[in-house]
């Protein structure tokens, strides 16, 4: 490959991987199931070798024998950018603490006013990435750690993986408390490069360094947790291994108790089947004559006899004849309508007024107090009170 063969912006870069990216997305899924063929890949690519070839040539695809791989790089930045990476960089924040250093000290060395601003710009922009790394190696751990445990099929090479990245952990722990240590050793360049931008970058990033130092003690809680579940799980896995062996010498009875266990213990799985009673739908009996024919022939197998009925006595003449019988119901607002275009008080209207059935004086009463609550609006009080029957009452007209 021609080493001066790169792409020279990042149009050309982005015009490059978006035309090619059915290719780059099958080969990116692909990464740890098979090395891919270059036959398929000029397929993907509409059959123009000339634009797998530039692929190869500008470093994207690396060629080895007959099959294609994307390169570690853009490996890398997909993964970590898609946030699936197994690997985590504690060296890049390592590098980050290592050229700050360089750059505080620039800084203080330096007399040109605009390189001074110029350090002290690339100080910011590191103490930012950082504490970016940090929480982001944090986050990683963090995914690693469960996929880890959740995924990895060998005991031993699991509980190795947890080991190491405990040690990662610990690096990261240790990498945040040289950061930390450097911003309070240095005070001569914080004092020289005090601004606000500057103040609060450093505000920030000791808060992701507390997020940080909080989730790993989590971290490390899980793994601990983790490793002893592991252990657990792998003197279970000999404990049946060493069952199997016995039972095919067969001196599972003479060389273990588990007789006598099995005696002493009845779990579900080896109680009798419980069998709970079917009923068939209404709808699929009136449609289906074989099945009722079936569960008569059972009826009759079993000595189930169909119960008789017990049949009602005939309607009389008497049952027949129509029976009216009358409520005391009224129609308020009926009653009202009349009061209203009459010139009788309400009492005395109520008194006077033609009601279908018999009522009594504590009907009326009721009647009263209830065209009064409804109609309050609507009725003019005079002040006046009168009496009937020992019942005092106001005297109230229509407004």
């Amino acid at each position: 490959m021609d080493i001066l063969s790169h792409f020279k912006t990042i149009e050309e870069l982005t015009k490059t991987l978006s035309r090619e990216q059915e290719l780059l997305s099958q080969m990116f899924e692909k990464r740890k199931l098979m090395k891919f063929p270059i036959g398929l890949a000029i397929e993907l690519v509409g059959g123009n070798e000339n634009r797998l070839r530039r692929l190869v040539d500008y470093g994207v695809l690396v060629e080895s024998g007959n099959s294609l791989e994307i390169e570690s790089d853009y490996i890398n930045f997909f993964e970590e950018v898609l946030n699936i990476n197994e690997e985590i960089s504690v060296l890049s924040v390592q590098e980050c603490i290592n050229t700050l250093k360089e750059h505080i000290g620039y800084f203080l060395q330096e007399t040109n006013v605009n390189r001074k601003a110029g350090y002290q710009d690339s100080v910011r922009q590191l103490l930012k990435k950082t504490g970016f790394r940090t929480l982001k190696n944090v986050v990683d751990l963090k995914r690693n750690m469960d996929n880890t445990y959740k995924q990895e099929p060998n005991y031993l090479i699991k509980k190795t993986k947890l080991q190491n990245l405990d040690e990662k952990s610990h690096s990261i722990r240790s990498m945040i408390r040289e950061c930390e240590k450097l911003m309070d050793n240095e005070q001569a360049f914080f004092i020289m490069a005090n601004d606000p931008h500057m103040a609060k970058t450093c505000s920030n990033v000791k808060h992701d360094f507390t997020e940080a130092y909080h989730a790993l003690m989590e971290i490390d809680r899980q793994i601990i947790v983790y490793i002893n579940q592991i252990d657990q799980q792998n003197q279970l896995y000999k404990k049946i291994r060493k069952l199997k062996y016995l039972q095919d010498q067969l001196l599972i009875k003479t060389d273990t108790n588990l007789v006598q266990v099995l005696e002493h213990i009845n779990p579900l799985w080896m109680e009798s089947r419980q069998y709970s009673k079917l009923r068939l739908s209404l709808e699929r009996l009136k449609e289906n004559d074989e099945i009722v024919k079936v569960l008569r022939r059972i009826a009759e197998r079993n000595g189930i006899q169909k119960s008789a009925r017990t049949e009602a006595e005939p309607l009389t003449d008497e049952d027949l004849q129509v029976h009216i019988q009358r409520l005391k119901e009224v129609d308020p607002a009926e009653i009202w309508n009349t009061f209203a275009a009459s010139s009788y008080n309400l009492f005395e209207f109520i008194l006077r007024y033609n009601y279908a059935t018999k009522r009594d004086l504590k009907d009326h009463a009721a009647l009263f107090c209830q065209l009064v609550i409804l109609h309050a609006d609507e009725c003019k009080m005079t002040g006046k009170y009168a009496t009937y029957q020992n019942i005092e009452y106001p005297i109230i007209y229509a407004k």
